[in-house]
């Protein structure tokens, strides 16, 4: 007996309805309120990160302007009627979906405007369907920008992009444009959860975060996530098997990494990046990991006591706000660079081990770095502190230092004889081994032992 297909979560749960939509109440208001009031444009740009709801969007809206139950003050599409039903399906006659990636071609975009004329078969209006719209050829652009311009009154276009700055102008002054916000960390973990309890699935809250932290604001890609972790720990999955599977580190051991480098144990870092490339880890997962947490301690910092738009447990906010008060802003400023720069180098070099190994211990040295303007400010306080006055003692040894100079240059067989190349060189030198005998006073002793401590020099 054949097995039933299984639908992956994130198909099976795929929004299908304006209020299934997660994290972008800005769309959806206005998208409704075109609908309700009967203003509709000719032409929709949808733009944003993967996973954020784009398609999914333009389905709802080609479903809602189809709808053959929807009644004029609702916005919602009623998904039972023939309409909607196909259009969820992919299978309407009204509504053309073209993927871009796949059909960049003039040709291809020729061959979906010959319909353009055409009458709907069943709904009000012919919907055009285009993602990952930027990857039209130039050719391509040209021949749909006078059809979405103009089009018939029975036509709509939808338009998804990732690269809304890879599309021309011209076709952008055309559209209505609405940008699909990243889903904040607390929307995915709210709707796993409503969706775990569906699936009668038990993972702890957690690890719920953890995967919405892997989706970097993608529902679809939290939902993936989820799936895969599943099968692979069953119906009960631990933070542990999420590390297992995903190339995790926890929250809490990048916190002790981050602890130990304030403390300058260099000998930490080394461990930790070890430990990371001889388990097998992802190590680019693992920076974006401190990235991330790099971030978090940035904005708990800069925000001080008001903690509204941070997007932490309760637990966990005490530790984050003693690891930040020890880097400080501008140490985590350091710390978010260094680590950025380290993940973008890390997949080109040949020795991705050394280059971790190498930041991590940067990191550990921090605390022995200055600001600039504090070095600077010491060499001036040096540089304008007045010069003493020679003593007897250095007059007397200065005359002599000159006497023997003057004896010297005499005495040799290549120097030049004449009175007065020989005042001018003796003075010259004179005056040299006078600076180098120069006592130096009080505040250039302090600035130059200050230095020494500061570098280590001995």
């Amino acid at each position: 007996m054949a097995e039933a297909a299984y639908t992956v979560l994130a198909r099976k749960y795929r929004p299908g309805r304006f209020g299934d939509l997660i994290g972008q109440p800005h769309v959806v208001g206005a998208l409704s309120n075109a609908l309700r009031t009967g203003r509709v444009a000719q032409a929709f740009l949808f733009t944003g990160s993967r996973g954020t709801g784009k398609t999914s969007s333009a389905r709802i809206l080609a479903a809602a302007l189809n709808c053959l139950a929807r009644k004029d003050d609702d916005i919602e599409p009623c998904g039972k009627c023939p309409s909607c039903l196909d259009v969820a399906r992919g299978e309407d006659l009204d509504v053309i979906e073209m993927d871009a990636a796949s059909n960049s071609r003039v040709d291809d975009i020729r061959e979906r405007l010959e319909s353009v004329e055409t009458r709907p078969a069943r709904g009000r209006y012919r919907i055009f369907i285009i993602d990952e719209v930027h990857m039209l050829s130039t050719s391509a652009f040209n021949a749909l920008l006078k059809t979405i311009e103009e089009p018939p009154p029975h036509v709509k276009f939808i338009l998804a992009t990732t690269n809304p700055e890879k599309i021309p102008e011209t076709i952008l002054s055309r559209c209505q444009r609405y940008d699909f916000r990243r889903v904040t960390l607390a929307d995915i973990v709210q709707r796993m959860q409503e969706i775990c309890s569906r699936e009668s699935l038990a993972p702890t809250e957690e690890v719920l975060r953890a995967v919405a932290e892997i989706a970097e604001g993608g529902m679809r890609d939290a939902l993936g996530r989820l799936d895969q972790l599943v099968a692979f720990a069953g119906t009960k999955p631990t933070v542990d098997d999420a590390e297992r599977v995903f190339g995790l580190v926890s929250r809490g051991r990048l916190l002790d990494l981050l602890e130990a480098l304030t403390a300058g144990d260099a000998a930490a870092a080394i461990r930790f990046a070890e430990e990371v490339f001889d388990s097998g880890k992802d190590v680019a997962e693992v920076l974006g990991a401190l990235i991330g947490l790099s971030r978090l301690l940035m904005l708990t910092a800069a925000a001080g006591g008001d903690t509204k738009g941070l997007d932490v447990t309760a637990d966990e906010l005490p530790r984050l706000q003693r690891v930040a008060g020890k880097y400080g802003l501008a140490g985590l400023v350091y710390l978010s660079e260094l680590l950025s720069d380290c993940r973008q180098r890390v997949r080109r070099t040949a020795f991705p081990r050394v280059m971790v190994e190498t930041t991590l211990v940067k990191l550990a040295l921090l605390g022995n770095l200055q600001p600039l303007e504090t070095l600077l400010a010491r060499l001036d306080e040096a540089a304008d502190a007045p010069i003493s006055a020679p003593t007897r003692t250095n007059l007397t040894e200065n005359s002599d230092v000159k006497r023997a100079a003057v004896e010297a240059r005499q005495s040799s067989p290549m120097t030049d004889r004449s009175p007065r190349a020989g005042v001018t060189d003796v003075s010259h030198e004179a005056a040299q081994e006078q600076e180098a005998k120069r006592v130096p006073t009080v505040s250039e002793r302090e600035a130059i032992d200050a230095l020494k401590k500061k570098f280590g020099a001995r």
